[in-house]
């Protein structure tokens, strides 16, 4: 594992070493006085051009018309991967590219995986919801409020092995499909939102499957850090928060 987080940061060293370049000299050539980003992830990435960080959970809901089709960065495309069931699966283009290349990745090291779940709007995140609460008489917190589901971002897919076509069990984790995911998904931009351990945290059970793209050199440094979007928001912001105060 540590071999491909260790090449996803070289894959984005030329990104790294513009962000340094763009901080750097961003009050004349030789930037004095400047004082200089030193933040693993650079600061072009955190500025997120591409939207690819957002927050979502119950305190930070996305809205109903999130996201955004009349721009070309928020266009909803077919993924084209192995799925458990026939359907059209949608994610992000920036996403399902990232998304066809780790199952690429997977298939060349003997491992097929298929895609269970890609984008939901929030009505049909909200039809969920309340079948699941009538269903039980209670929230369990397994299917989330609309607004407050990732899979509405369109940058979150859930991913199984062909066992588990029929539901998703936790004991995916462990097997092969499950152990490879952990291992490589954050060379391809991806990481495992919602981990064994952090459940305090994020306010959800641990899910195997469910993938969260936020781009390889964040998915990189959360991994190998041991940090859950929820940590790695509010340590980013403290570390902007400081630079910005003795810049």
């Amino acid at each position: 594992m540590k071999k491909y987080v260790c090449m996803a940061l070289l894959a984005g060293l030329l990104s790294a070493s513009f962000c340094r370049a763009e901080l750097i000299f961003a009050d004349g050539v030789g930037g004095v006085g400047q004082v200089e980003w030193v933040y693993p992830v650079p600061l072009c990435v955190l500025k997120d051009p591409d939207d690819v960080l957002r927050l979502i959970n119950r305190d930070n809901p996305l809205d109903k018309a999130y996201p955004d089709q009349s721009l070309d960065m928020y266009t909803l495309v077919s993924v084209a991967v192995p799925a458990t069931k026939k359907g059209d699966y949608r994610l992000r283009a920036i996403a399902a590219d990232a998304l066809a290349a780790l199952f690429a990745g997977a298939r060349a090291e003997g491992v097929k995986l298929y895609v269970g779940s890609a984008y939901r709007d929030f009505r049909a995140q909200e039809i969920q919801h309340y079948n699941r609460v009538k269903k039980l008489g209670r929230d369990d917190g397994v299917v989330q409020r609309a607004g407050a589901s990732e899979h509405q971002s369109g940058l979150a897919a859930d991913v199984v092995g062909w066992a588990y076509r029929d539901g998703f069990r936790t004991s995916f984790g462990d097997t092969k499909e499950g152990k490879w995911l952990a291992d490589n998904c954050a060379r391809y931009g991806f990481i495992l939102r919602y981990p064994k351990g952090k459940e305090e945290i994020t306010g959800i059970s641990y899910e195997p499957w469910h993938l969260r793209y936020v781009g390889v050199l964040a998915a990189a440094y959360m991994t190998t850090s041991g940090l859950v979007l929820e940590e790695f928001t509010e340590e980013w912001r403290r570390e902007l928060s400081e630079y910005e105060r003795v810049k």
